[in-house]
């Protein structure tokens, strides 16, 4: 992690794992920070008790993006955060009444976060969900006010996706994101994307065209401005536009996710929300409270993302290569990275990052959600050992013949150490 977010990091999850791994690991298995899974849609009201939120904390999820607490008026959100912190969760709060505040009525929000700052649960507050950029001025002036009395809150704010209209983001989606950094200053960027389309007469139900795209968009933006971004996770079907997704799809979706450096993910979502002008499938907790077949699916693969993702987040992404496929809408794309000499097999998607001190490494993903598959990388000369992470066990493997070849489930990702 680099120095601008490491104090942003540690307030946001406020948590350290240290690693139980074998001493021959030591030299490159620091002490590690934990990694930020969080989920939108929370319990409601009357479902604010210890077990709901030890059932969130048991699925490997660390931090919650308030919903609908605010209903149950401060009673209710002191209620959430006293869980939370019994279940080592975070909260980032949310007040619609702070987005309701004119300018002229900044004033007030010393008072409306006061009862929840010093709580240990606490991390910050929901500012708004999907801006244009002519809201970014407004919401500059609000997250100033804030940070007058919460120095150490977030101010969460989660962005549009490439795919939305140049009404709802105000300009073209560069403009969004430039402006984004140069008025409101984020600490994290954050947006959604939901990729899996349903199948329908005139589709054939694969993944969004600008997925890549935008994922590209923001890692760009994210290591210009040395910033995190997390991105929301799709776990669910909604508006008969949007399928629900196999356990591969939602493994797919991380692990792609992570080889373009994200260091955060959220799952959307968690409890399943009412439906009304929009129409939802089951979430990871249906409506009548019951755990869907997607509770274990992400809790098993919360296992995982909490493993490798903490290896990740000190790293920097140097680029991403799509090997054996040509990602849409994406202007030159990486090509090669030092000290891969040539990549055979299946298509595959690999990141590619670098530490402080020089060493590389790369995350590499199988690009199928369907099927599994087998990539091998031919090393050059120099790289003697890798340092291999499969399934949340990490071993060192000597290199022989400077091939390494990596079998692949659909949608799984293995990271790859280089050593001399």
């Amino acid at each position: 992690m680099r120095k601008r977010f490491i104090p942003i990091l540690v307030v946001v999850v406020s948590m350290m794992i240290t690693s139980c791994s074998d001493k021959k690991h030591e030299e490159i298995e620091p002490d590690l920070k934990a990694f930020p899974i969080g989920m939108w849609v929370s319990p409601p009201v009357e479902q604010i008790t210890m077990e709901r939120y030890r059932e969130i904390s048991e699925a490997g999820i660390n931090f919650i993006i308030g919903f609908r607490e605010y209903e149950g008026g401060s009673e209710a959100i002191r209620k959430s955060l006293d869980y939370a912190d019994a279940n080592g969760l975070k909260v980032l709060v949310r007040d619609p009444k702070i987005n309701a505040l004119s300018k002229g009525e900044l004033g007030q929000i010393k008072d409306m976060i006061a009862p929840y700052t010093s709580h240990p649960a606490y991390m910050g507050h929901v500012f708004y969900d999907e801006p244009s950029i002519n809201q970014y001025e407004e919401l500059s002036a609000k997250k100033a006010e804030y940070q007058k009395y919460a120095p150490n809150g977030l101010a969460y704010v989660n962005l549009f996706p490439t795919y939305a209209s140049l009404e709802q983001k105000g300009g073209t989606y560069t403009e969004y994101v430039q402006q984004y950094f140069e008025q409101f200053k984020p600490e994290v960027l954050s947006y959604d994307h939901y990729p899996f389309l349903t199948e329908t007469k005139d589709a054939s139900g694969g993944i969004t065209e600008d997925y890549f795209y935008n994922l590209e968009q923001i890692r760009t933006a994210a290591v210009e401005h040395n910033v995190p971004f997390w991105l929301f996770i799709q776990t669910l079907s909604f508006n008969l536009s949007h399928r629900d997704p196999t356990e591969e799809e939602i493994r797919w979706q991380v692990y792609t996710s992570l080889a373009y450096g994200a260091k955060g993910i959220q799952y959307f979502t968690y409890w399943t929300p009412e439906s009304g002008r929009e129409t939802f499938g089951s979430g990871m907790i249906d409506l009548e409270g019951n755990k869907t077949k997607h509770y274990e699916e992400v809790k098993r693969l919360n296992k995982e993302v909490q493993d490798i993702g903490s290896r990740l987040l000190d790293l920097k992404s140097e680029g991403v290569i799509h090997y054996g496929s040509e990602p849409p809408l994406i202007e030159n794309p990486m090509q090669a990275f030092e000290p891969i000499a040539s990549i055979s097999g299946d298509p595959a998607i690999i990141g590619c990052f670098s530490t402080e001190n020089g060493r590389r490494s790369v995350l590499v993903v199988n690009s199928s959600y369907r099927e599994s598959g087998t990539t091998s990388l031919q090393l050059k000369s120099e790289v003697k050992k890798v340092t291999l992470w499969k399934n949340g066990a990490l071993e060192d493997k000597e290199v022989t013949g400077g091939k390494v070849e990596l079998q692949l489930l659909p949608g799984q990702g293995v990271w790859l150490e280089f050593r001399e």
